[in-house]
């Protein structure tokens, strides 16, 4: 029998160093501040207005091929990733691909970061290219880190848009690589996009919001078309429902994988951009 049933035990405050809080709170207290900083320098409040700002910069002020190139980068992984959050989120569960919400974050910071990282790095020194590029990686890297670490995404959502992201930061260098080599003007550009940045930083655009809705009237459409799985032991009445309560299912007389309900696709859609 417990202690606690016949002589419960006198309340304790708790003590830090005897139950070791402190080492656990103290690493929190600091990377908590820094993985919320590094997420917001991946929003798209803060990216897509610094990718904007390239656009024109370069427009105007260098080339308007490579503003063209810059624009065409962010759109397609943009557009990407959007598509294959509004799916997973909708019908994801039955895939069973262990995957609810690629990461826009990291794909984002990828693609805008990466092509930056690009455009700095053109036409200067090995040693300032390689610096460059190690700088950005790192970068990208703890913001895609960040969305671990603050509970938003798994690994392998944060890789599936890492992925989309540099795959299309890699058609930008490539389609950089093909024209002559341009050495951007740091006083106009980096100075735009620095100013930029300080400008956006912690806004956050309503994209989830969107992404939710669009996935939530994709979601009915999936459970309209799927049936009913028929649980062992159960069988089908005359009116094709099953006696358990379990509900309709094929014409065919066959189960099928169980459709997610409208209350665990608004969970699933509850995930973070």
């Amino acid at each position: 029998m417990p202690r606690s049933i016949g002589h419960p035990r006198p309340s304790v405050a708790p003590s830090p160093v005897r139950d070791g809080a402190t080492y656990r709170t103290l690493p929190a207290l600091v990377l908590l501040p820094l993985a919320r900083f590094l997420t917001d320098a991946g929003d798209s409040g803060v990216l897509l207005p610094i990718a904007l700002v390239g656009v024109v910069t370069l427009w105007f002020f260098h080339s308007r091929r490579l503003a063209w190139l810059l624009l065409r980068s962010v759109l397609l992984a943009g557009v990407l990733i959007t598509i294959l959050k509004v799916l997973f989120l909708s019908c994801g569960a039955h895939w069973a691909a262990g995957l609810t919400s690629p990461s826009g974050h990291a794909c984002l910071s990828a693609v805008v970061y990466g092509t930056l990282a690009t455009l700095f790095a053109g036409g200067r020194t090995l040693p300032v290219r390689i610096a460059v590029y190690a700088c950005a990686a790192a970068f990208v890297a703890a913001i895609a880190a960040s969305r671990v670490a603050l509970g938003v995404h798994t690994w392998l959502e944060v890789l599936v848009g890492l992925s989309i992201g540099l795959l299309a930061q890699l058609w930008f260098a490539w389609s950089y690589a093909r024209t002559d080599p341009l050495r951007i003007d740091l006083k106009t550009f980096g100075a735009a996009l620095v100013a930029t940045l300080l400008v956006a930083f912690g806004i956050r655009l309503p994209a989830e919001s969107i992404i939710r809705h669009m996935a939530k009237r994709l979601g009915e459409k999936c459970m309209a078309a799927a049936p009913r799985v028929v649980p062992p032991g159960s069988f089908v009445a005359g009116d094709g429902s099953a006696r358990d309560g379990v509900g309709p299912v094929s014409a065919a007389g066959t189960s099928a994988q169980p459709l997610l309900s409208s209350a665990c696709t608004s969970s699933a859609s509850a995930r973070a951009v």
